[in-house]
């Protein structure tokens, strides 16, 4: 089933740890609200995310109920790939596309810098710092040709907008997934901020390890024993013998 695509949010980039103990980083994609729309013999779409059914259009409500869908959904995209026998109106379960060891590509919109210059935007070196070039050191230099026409060709790196491009990343491999959360875990890092949409296809299947997985906890409980017994110990009284000394009075005769 390469080429099919499922559509997830970026949670949060981590580490972790596989079986052999060998630490990788982890993007967490939720792919959880993924649900095949409609099918034709040549288009097939898929709905994404979920939304307030009154923040949508009469035609595209209209559509949802067409689908069998009762809640709004933020986005409808064309995908490509072989579904199988995925019904319209069902949700999609990301271990029915993605196993462990899977090869995919993730695109998503990468952060916008603002207008940026030549070095934050394409990382150039920059200018000497000294001879005198106060204010020259993060200027991009000449842009133009010293030959003839002298002008300066299309393409060339100026400053402007940086980010907030489509960018695709591809060979990424697919480390843990999760039906319940709809959670996928995705070796490597992911284009985009955080919360934003991206999209997961399967290039390639592939063979993983696995990951590390702690210990459980085994409760014990405590044995119950009788508490020891303490003798006491009775001091025998002892027996003081009173002597009495008689005094002898003599008598004055």
């Amino acid at each position: 089933m390469t080429g099919v695509s499922l559509f997830a949010i970026k949670r949060e980039t981590k580490q972790a740890w596989t079986a052999s103990g060998l630490r990788i980083p982890v993007t967490v994609l939720c792919a959880k609200d993924n649900v095949f729309f409609s099918k034709t013999d040549t288009e097939q779409y898929l709905a994404f995310g979920t939304k307030d059914i009154k923040c949508m259009t009469k035609p595209e409500a209209g559509n949802l109920k067409k689908a069998g869908l009762l809640s709004g959904i933020r986005m409808i995209r064309k995908v490509f790939g072989d579904f199988g026998e995925q019904q319209v109106g069902g949700a999609i379960a990301p271990s029915s596309i993605f196993t462990l060891g899977d090869v995919v590509k993730v695109t998503g919109t990468s952060k916008g810098m603002g207008f940026a210059g030549v070095m934050k935007r394409h990382g150039f070196k920059g200018g000497p710092k000294t001879h005198g070039q106060s204010d020259r050191e993060r200027a991009p230099g000449a842009s133009s040709s010293g030959t003839q026409l002298g002008h300066v060709w299309k393409g060339k790196k100026f400053p402007g907008r940086g980010g907030n491009k489509t960018v695709s990343v591809e060979n990424l491999q697919v480390v843990a997934v999760d039906d319940v959360t709809g959670e996928i875990w995705v070796k490597g890092v992911v284009p985009g901020a955080i919360n934003g949409t991206v999209q997961i296809t399967k290039i390639n299947t592939g063979k993983f390890e696995g990951m590390f997985k702690k210990a459980e906890k085994v409760e014990t409980k405590p044995v119950e024993t009788e508490p020891a017994k303490i003798e006491e110990k009775t001091e025998k009284p002892i027996k003081v013998e009173a002597k009495i000394e008689e005094k002898k009075v003599e008598k004055a005769e």
